[in-house]
């Protein structure tokens, strides 16, 4: 019996000392994730095998979108100096530099011609687009920045977010995939469109400059045709008039990357998976080969 007591009189304290040892764990377990501050879509930093091989500077940004937004500003005409109270329709973004997986060279040799070192990191430079599809009509709406609008909305969103020239600059240091950036490692953007029509439906932003995919294929002019890895994010909503709301608006389907014209309102898409040709015009050697115009339809002009 006296033994019985002596045992029960050493586990009390160790399994005491056991429990508070596991509180730390067991906390961590529970702790909540990183507040998502809104951001409800996210494009992957994502490339295929054959992308990675033809290019070897490849990099791919992660992106975080909020839904589209609209708000109401009053906007100074350029021209007259006049204000003038204003619909704008914006997104805001953040993105991060995700490493992409490439393979090891386990190869002894060297390359016979290695690639001349390019100067200084690679520029971040954004271009986000508004097109609309109607009826079988599009109607094209570059960015614009308007820095009363931009003040308001990031009142609004309670971040300073950078208009797409302040944006422009060296993308940041790589990131792992399961590690948590800090603020120095995210890009924190605002594209604003105005104008837009009122009674569109469905319409699709484009986002380009967060890669450095380039491909090149042959135009129906037979001239080179240069394409980028670019951000396709469709939207859709009932059109009216006279009450445009942005709860209205809503995304469609995931958002995806493909390949485009730098014209913008072009549709000409090729396939991830496209087998590029041997060699890029002059000026290209440093970019993506060409990939074969495999029977895709020419890009239609703005606004047709």
């Amino acid at each position: 019996m006296t033994r019985v007591l002596v045992a029960r009189r050493l586990l009390h304290p160790l399994a005491l000392a056991a429990a508070i040892l596991l509180l730390p764990l067991a906390a961590a377990a529970q702790e909540p994730e990183a507040p998502t501050e809104g951001f409800v879509q996210r494009v992957a930093s994502d490339a295929t095998g054959q992308e990675i091989t033809a290019q070897s500077n490849l990099w791919v940004l992660e992106v975080d979108l909020k839904p589209l937004r609209m708000i109401w500003v009053d906007v100074t005409d350029p021209e007259t100096g006049q204000k003038k109270r204003e619909l704008v329709w914006y997104l805001v973004y953040k993105a991060v530099n995700r490493p992409l997986a490439r393979r090891q060279d386990t190869s002894d040799s060297a390359p016979a011609n290695e690639e001349d070192v390019p100067p200084g990191k690679p520029l971040f430079v954004p271009d986000l687009t508004l097109v609309t599809d109607d009826n079988d009509s599009q109607q094209v709406y570059p960015d614009v920045v308007l820095p009363e609008a931009q003040a308001a909305i990031n009142r609004r969103e309670r971040r300073r977010f950078l208009n797409s020239v302040e944006a422009i600059g060296e993308i940041p240091d790589p990131v792992p995939a399961d590690a948590r950036p800090t603020p120095e490692q995210v890009i924190y953007g605002v594209a604003t469109w105005k104008d837009v029509d009122p009674e569109t439906d469905y319409f699709t932003v484009y986002m380009s400059g967060f890669s450095n995919g380039i491909r090149v294929m042959n135009g129906p002019d037979g001239k080179p045709l240069v394409l980028r890895k670019t951000i396709m994010q469709d939207f859709w909503r009932p059109g009216d008039r006279f009450d445009q709301t942005e709860d209205e608006v809503r995304f469609q389907g995931e958002p995806r990357w493909d390949y485009r014209p730098d014209a913008p309102g072009a549709t000409v898409l090729v396939p991830n998976e496209a087998t590029p040709p041997a060699a890029a015009p002059a000026g290209q050697e440093n970019a993506a080969p060409p990939a074969q115009n495999d029977g895709a339809a020419p890009a239609p002009a703005a606004g047709q």
